[in-house]
C-alpha cells in the first residue's frame, strides 16, 4: 500500500494507490486457526461479597486507591488474596487518572475465577469475573486483554471497569506476559495467583527451559527472567489467539456456573465486545482478524500497538514499533535539548542531565548518526535540532515529541527495545540481547540476589517488563563490570539496531492484516501519543481497513486532539491542563458500541477528530475517506 502526501494541504491527507491495495489489505497471508487451549487443574475461585472485597477495586474503593499501597501480614509469604488486592491497586495507579475516582460508586460483588492455559502457542492466564448483577437472560461478555506487558489485572481499570459497571461478565487474558517472572538463582517462579513456587509446580504462570536456566545461572547468577522477553517465544505473534482462547474458556466457565440452563451460553446468544488499550488494543485487533468463527460481535480499542506493513505516509514509510523505539533510543536523548516548549513535562530532569545529553549529541555526530558541518560539530543546540529533525522525518508528530523528556528519563526506550528484541528473535533465556540481562541491583548498581520479599511482591508490583519493581537492566560497563544500565547508551542502540535482520521474521509475524469486516469496530487514539505514534499505527490501520472493504467496513476512527498514552501521568506538571484523559473516551465508545450492537438501527458516529466529546454530527471535524484519499482535520 502507498499513501502519498498532498503538498500544501491545510489538512492531513493520504492518498491510497489502488493498484497496490490488492497486495496489502485485500490479500492477507493465511491466518492460523487459533488452537484450543488446555485448562490446567481446577480454577482458583474467589467469592467476593462487595463489602470486604469486590471485583472492581478489591474492596479499596476510591479512598483506598488514593492511599498507600496495601501491605502484607508476612512480607515474605503474602497470601494470594493480599497479592490480588495490591495488584489491583498497582494497576489502577499505573493506568488511569485517579482524580476521576474510577473506583467510585457501589462495590461490585461476584465471583472471580483464575485458570492457567497451555496450548501449542504457549502458556497464558485467563480470569473470568461474573458480577452478582449478571443478567443470565440477556448475557453480555467483555473480552479484555492487559495493556503493556502487564499481568491478569492489567485491563481491569480500563475495559474491565465498564463491563462490571454494566453487569457484564468480563474475561481477561494476560496474553502470555505479566506475572511470568522467574528467579534464576532460586529456581522459583510465580503461580497464576501470584504466590511463589518452585519449578515444576503445575500452576506456575511460566517455567523457562531448565537447561537454559542452568547455563544462565553460571553466567548471570542473579538474573531475573520475564516471560514476555525470555520465554523463547514471540508471544506477541499469538496475542490474538490468546484472547480467542480466553473467550472460549469464558463460555465453558459460565456454563459451569449456570448448570441448570436449558440453553448453554454461546457466542450466538451472548453479546460479546472485545476491548483493550495499548498492547491490549493491538491484541483485540489481531483477534478480530483471526476470528473467522464470529465469537466477537464488536470491539473498542484505544491507543493500539498495531503496525501495517507496506504503507507510505507523507513521504515516509510506516515503521514497526521496534524500528521507532530504536530510533528514539538512539536520537531522543539528544533531540530533547531542541524541545522549545518550556512547559513540557520532565523538563527539569533534562536540564539536570544537560552535560550528559550534550555529550550524547556530540557522540552521535562523531559516529555519523546526525549530520553536522565543521562549524556545528561542537554546537550541542545545532546537533539537537538535527536529531529532532530526524525523528520528525520519521513521521513522529511534534505533539508526541513534546513527551520526549518523559520517555528518556523513564528509560522507556531501552526497556522496550531490549525485551522486544529478545522476544522477536525467540531468544533462549540465557541468550542475552547485546549482553543485557535483568536483575535486582545494589546502591552502586551492581547485580545482587533477589530477596524473598522482593520476589514475593513481583506479581503485584511488576509491570512485566524491566525496569520494574526494583528489577533493572544490567550489562557490562567500563572494565567489564556488570552495572545497572536502564538509561541505555548509543552503543546499546546501535547493537540492537544491528539485530534488525535477525528480528525481521519476528517483526513481520506481529504485523496487522486488516481485512473486509463489517462488524463494528471503534479505534481511539490520542494525537499526542509519544509511545505509539498515530502515523504508524491507527491512521494506517484505519485507512487499510476502509480500503479493504470500501465503503462498508464497520470501523470508526476517533482521534482525540489532546490525548496521549499515559492517563496516570495527567496530574503531573506539564501534563495537567495540556492533555485530556483517554479513559472517559474509551467508556463513551463502549456505550456507543453496546447501543449499536443491541440496536442495529443506531449507527456509530462517523470517524472524527475529537475536541471535547465524540459527536453524532462532527461536521468540519469529520475524518473522510473518499476517492482513495484519507483526510484528517488538523
Amino acid at each position: 500500500m502507498t499513501l502519498m502526501h498532498l503538498p500544501e494541504s491545510p489538512v492531513l491527507a493520504v492518498a491510497i494507490a489502488a493498484a497496490l491495495l490488492a497486495g496489502c489489505a485485500g490479500s492477507s497471508p493465511p491466518l492460523p486457526v487459533d488452537p484450543r487451549a488446555e485448562r490446567i487443574g481446577i480454577p482458583i475461585r474467589y467469592e467476593l461479597d462487595g463489602v470486604s472485597d469486590d471485583l472492581l477495586t478489591a474492596g479499596l474503593g476510591t479512598a483506598g486507591l488514593l492511599g498507600v499501597a496495601p501491605s502484607f501480614a508476612d512480607a515474605r509469604h503474602p497470601t494470594a488474596r493480599e497479592l490480588r488486592r495490591r495488584a489491583i491497586y498497582t494497576n489502577y495507579r499505573g493506568l488511569v487518572d485517579l482524580r476521576d475516582a474510577p473506583g467510585g460508586g457501589p462495590a461490585v460483588p461476584g465471583v472471580e475465577l483464575l485458570v492457567g492455559l497451555h496450548s501449542p502457542v504457549g502458556a497464558s492466564t485467563v480470569m473470568l469475573q461474573i458480577p452478582r448483577g449478571f443478567d443470565a437472560a440477556n448475557p453480555c461478555l467483555i473480552a479484555a486483554a492487559s495493556s503493556g506487558s502487564r499481568g491478569i489485572y492489567g485491563a481491569l481499570p480500563t475495559a474491565g471497569i465498564w463491563g462490571l459497571r454494566h453487569g457484564c461478565a468480563v474475561v481477561h487474558t494476560d496474553k502470555g506476559t505479566g506475572s511470568g517472572v522467574f528467579d534464576v538463582a532460586g529456581g522459583r517462579g510465580l503461580r497464576i495467583d501470584g504466590t511463589v513456587a518452585a519449578a515444576g509446580d503445575s500452576l506456575l504462570s511460566w517455567a523457562p527451559d531448565a537447561a537454559a536456566v542452568m547455563r544462565l545461572r553460571i553466567r548471570r547468577p542473579d538474573a531475573v527472567l520475564f516471560r514476555h522477553a525470555n520465554s523463547g517465544m514471540n508471544v506477541e505473534a499469538h496475542w490474538g489467539e490468546y484472547l480467542l482462547q480466553a473467550v472460549d474458556v469464558a463460555f465453558e466457565l459460565l456454563n459451569d456456573e449456570y448448570p441448570g440452563r436449558a440453553t448453554p451460553f454461546t457466542p450466538a446468544n451472548t453479546l460479546v465486545i472485545a476491548s483493550g488499550i495499548s498492547n491490549g488494543g493491538g491484541t483485540v485487533l489481531r483477534a478480530m482478524e483471526l476470528d473467522r468463527a464470529g465469537r466477537i460481535d464488536g470491539a473498542v480499542v484505544s491507543e493500539p500497538n498495531v503496525s501495517v506493513p507496506g504503507v507510505r505516509l507523507f513521504g515516509y514509510e510506516a515503521r514497526s514499533l521496534y524500528d521507532l523505539v530504536i530510533a528514539q533510543l538512539l536520537l531522543q536523548p539528544c533531540a530533547v535539548l531542541a524541545e522549545e516548549d518550556k512547559t513540557a513535562p520532565f523538563l527539569a530532569a533534562t536540564a539536570a542531565a544537560r552535560p550528559t545529553l550534550e555529550h550524547w549529541c556530540r557522540d552521535l555526530a562523531a559516529r555519523g548518526e546526525i549530520a553536522a558541518d565543521a562549524a556545528a560539530a561542537g554546537d550541542a543546540a545545532a546537533l539537537a535540532r538535527a536529531a529532532r529533525a530526524r525523528l520528525l522525518a520519521l513521521g513522529i508528530l511534534p505533539e508526541a515529541l513534546r513527551l520526549g523528556h518523559v520517555n528518556v528519563h523513564a528509560s522507556l526506550w531501552s526497556a522496550i527495545a531490549v525485551s522486544y528484541a529478545a522476544a522477536y528473535a525467540g531468544m533462549a533465556p540465557d541468550e542475552l540481547p547485546c549482553g543485557v540481562s535483568f536483575s535486582a541491583t545494589d546502591a552502586a548498581g551492581a547485580p545482587r540476589a533477589l530477596a524473598d520479599e522482593e520476589l514475593a511482591r513481583l506479581f503485584a508490583d511488576s509491570s512485566g517488563i524491566a525496569p520494574t519493581a526494583g528489577i533493572n537492566l544490567v550489562m557490562p560497563g567500563e572494565g567489564g563490570a556488570l552495572r545497572a544500565a536502564n538509561f541505555g547508551s548509543i552503543d546499546l542502540a546501535l547493537c540492537l539496531r544491528g539485530l534488525r535482520e535477525r528480528l525481521a521474521p519476528g517483526i513481520a509475524a506481529v504485523a496487522a492484516h486488516p481485512r473486509a469486516d463489517k462488524r463494528p469496530l471503534i479505534v481511539l487514539h490520542g494525537r499526542g501519543d509519544g509511545l505509539i505514534p498515530v502515523n504508524h499505527t491507527s491512521r494506517p490501520y484505519y485507512a487499510a481497513s476502509i480500503a479493504a472493504d470500501d465503503p462498508h467496513a464497520g470501523i470508526r476512527y476517533y482521534e482525540v486532539e489532546r490525548g496521549q498514552h499515559f492517563d496516570a501521568f495527567l496530574p503531573l506538571p506539564g501534563f495537567a491542563g495540556h492533555y485530556v484523559a483517554m479513559q472517559p473516551f474509551l467508556e463513551s465508545a463502549m456505550d456507543l458500541m453496546a447501543a449499536r450492537l443491541r440496536d442495529s438501527s443506531r449507527p456509530l458516529p462517523p470517524s472524527q477528530v475529537v475536541r471535547r466529546a465524540i459527536q453524532a454530527a462532527p461536521d468540519a471535524d469529520t475524518i473522510t475517506f473518499e476517492g482513495g484519499t484519507l483526510v484528517i482535520p488538523p
